[in-house]
């Protein structure tokens, strides 16, 4: 175990040396334009210049469905121009544009315990409550980063969980309460809460008011993932 910056002598001769890099580092709840471009791109670039160098074999990135270099979202235009700078180094590159990923009942997660409600309080979300979700189970995400390890096609895959349900639905179900009270915050007071609240992301406020789906098909026939429902591991 290394501790330090991607950046450090120490990280970098790891990663020149390792046959195999899985980049998770990166950030979705950040404040400030400049914590997009280090966390999300800035660590890729110190790990792209290490790959350039070094023996790596195959490199594995984790990135968000509706990345895009053209979004006016910082978080989704740094992850694909991080995508962009891995793919730049030659190596073979995996990339898992994923949904929203929820752990288990047991550790849910930063985003699905931000969905949990206090004892006797209703559940608060940003939007109507109708985004089209499909959450991503966390061991499917280590499944599919494990095969791709062993083989597969290089290139870009979705992957997203095998349901779909609106946020309501997500919270109700993360919750364990069908008949749970919501609490609706209006997108456009949403928004304009991301611009004035400077603890609260307008670029994350975004990520969160869109649709989170996908098609995993091409991921799972590449590398022969089933995919868990999310229904049975919180019932």
């Amino acid at each position: 175990m290394i501790t330090g910056t991607l950046d450090s002598l120490s990280a970098y001769a790891a990663m020149k040396a390792a046959d195999y890099v899985v980049h998770l580092a990166g950030v979705l709840f950040s404040i400030g334009k400049d914590s997009y471009q280090s966390a999300n791109l800035g660590t890729t670039e110190a790990v792209a210049k290490a790959l350039k160098e070094g023996k790596t074999k195959r490199v594995l990135f984790l990135s968000h469905v509706g990345a895009s270099e053209d979004s006016k979202n910082i978080y989704l235009r740094t992850k694909a121009q991080a995508e962009r700078a891995l793919m730049a180094t030659g190596k073979e590159v995996v990339v898992f544009r994923c949904t929203h990923i929820i752990g288990s009942p047991k550790d849910p997660g930063p985003f699905a315990r931000s969905l949990l409600a206090r004892p006797g309080k209703k559940a608060g979300v940003m939007g109507n409550g109708q985004q089209k979700i499909a959450p991503l189970y966390v061991d499917d995400v280590v499944s599919a980063l494990l095969s791709a390890m062993k083989g597969g096609v290089p290139g870009v895959y979705e992957l997203a969980g095998p349901e779909q349900m609106s946020m309501d639905d997500l919270i109700r179900l993360l919750n364990r309460n069908p008949d749970l009270p919501i609490s609706h915050t209006p997108n456009c007071v949403a928004r304009a809460l991301g611009f004035v609240l400077p603890f609260l992301p307008a670029p994350f406020v975004d990520v969160i008011l869109r649709d989170s789906v996908g098609d995993p098909k091409k991921a799972k026939s590449t590398f022969e993932l089933e995919l868990t429902s999310l229904r049975r591991v919180w019932k």
